[in-house]
């Protein structure tokens, strides 16, 4: 049996391909740069290194699909963002082998945080009141008459990227200005949203036929950006609120494969505001099958023609933690200058801390991507550490969608790859 891959050089990639060779599969991978620590897995058995999914989508598509001609597979199975790329190409990947994706339209509209005013409406779904300003002059003079703390956000982004908490409100417009050219989205001005003060909540369902098969929820402990962002320490909880909205919007949408969501929980009041929907697997997947929910196995069974029953409920209290992520988190906060010296002190005790926990990824069995990942860092600790540190990481997990759209429209095709 042969699996092809689609794989950003993410912990929840390494997971992917880990699980699927414990479930017997011979694993292809296909990635968009050298650096990638997945492919030093020993789960891996063959690696393609396609171009930029972020600069070249086209090209990126070209070699998943020449790839699928070339050599007989099981399936396909994108993590991540270049699922949103491929269920473009859907229909030609199925000519060659199985995919479960929604269409393209389907997960970007999932996908759009201004979309999300509608939809969680339609739902039944509580979110924070979100202004989504048709011009950069309409946001400013928003900005001007509110006075208290908003959170900045592209409409279209990932792991809180360009996203930015203002807490004082004199200093809103100023802010929003700097997200606006340093991400070119004057045509897109960013979202203006009330900010919840609170905790993370995150979700990661399969789902099919806007049915619930196992889910997973969990509490970010930690994150990077420290303001929000990747939770690199999480812990399962029991929130039936979580478990209720999601199933609302998976039913609305009569989803069928992964899709995950992040809620806030106000501090006040214990209530949920959905604040994102990603609309693929996540991260929480890792921590799912150390609290006893099998997602991808299920996956598995599901893209092979299974009827899979109701995964069973999660163990509560379980931790995962992803080790290099932590340490960012720490590095973060002893050099936040907005931190007093009691507060660092704090912050690491609080993350000197043991406790039992699962890890990322560590493996004894599978070391040679720990060290791939960490020579990567040691090499760019600098530029880890900069303001923009984060970008290193992202530059080739993100799909760049206005940009793939614009071409599709330039070209007034369906971008269409040659077949035979």
């Amino acid at each position: 049996m042969k699996a092809l891959v689609t794989t950003p050089a993410s912990p929840t990639s390494l997971f992917v391909v880990r699980r699927l060779k414990a479930l017997g599969y011979q694993v292809t991978v296909v990635d968009s740069h050298s650096r990638s620590f997945v492919s030093y897995s020993n789960a891996v058995d063959k690696r393609i290194l396609a171009p930029s999914l972020r600069y070249d989508p086209r090209g990126f598509a070209q070699t998943v699909i020449d790839e699928l001609k070339r050599d007989k597979y099981d399936f396909y199975f994108p993590v991540l963002e270049c699922g949103f790329l491929m269920s473009y190409y859907r229909d030609i990947i199925r000519q060659h082998t199985k995919m479960i994706s929604m269409s393209f339209d389907e997960i970007t509209y999932a996908h759009n945080k201004s979309a999300m005013r509608e939809y969680a409406k339609a739902a039944g779904v509580r979110i924070p009141f979100t202004e989504a300003p048709e011009s950069v002059e309409r946001a400013y003079k928003l900005l001007e008459a509110l006075d208290s703390p908003v959170v900045i956000k592209p409409r279209v982004a990932c792991n809180a990227h360009g996203q930015k908490i203002v807490s004082d409100s004199k200093n809103a417009i100023e802010e929003y200005g700097k997200i606006v050219k340093e991400y070119n989205l004057e045509d897109q001005p960013p979202l203006i949203q009330q900010y919840i003060k609170g905790s993370l909540v995150s979700t990661v369902n399969l789902a099919v036929n806007g049915e619930i098969k196992g889910n997973v929820i969990f509490r970010a402990l930690r994150t990077v950006p420290t303001t929000g962002g990747t939770s690199s320490y999480r812990i399962t909880v029991d929130e039936p609120e979580a478990e209720l909205f999601d199933a609302r919007i998976i039913k609305h949408f009569n989803w069928t494969g992964f899709i995950s969501f992040d809620y806030m929980q106000d501090e006040a009041t214990g209530k949920l505001y959905l604040i994102d929907c990603n609309p693929r697997i996540a991260p929480g997947v890792t921590l799912g099958y150390f609290a006893g929910v099998d997602l991808m196995g299920a996956f598995v069974d599901l893209i092979n023609g299974k009827e899979i029953e109701r995964l069973p409920k999660q163990e509560i209290g379980v931790r995962c933690k992803l080790h290099f992520l932590d340490l960012g988190w720490l590095l973060y906060s002893l050099t936040d200058k907005s931190l007093s010296g009691k507060e660092k002190w704090a912050r690491f005790r609080t993350w000197a801390k043991r406790e039992r926990t699962h890890l990322d990824i560590e493996d004894i069995r599978d070391v040679k991507p720990w060290f791939a990942l960490w020579g990567f860092l040691l090499r760019n600790l600098g530029r880890l550490l900069s303001p923009e540190g984060g970008e290193i990481f992202l530059e080739h997990f993100l799909f760049d969608e206005e940009g793939f759209r614009k071409e599709v429209v330039q070209t007034k095709e369906k971008v269409a790859l040659p077949l035979g």
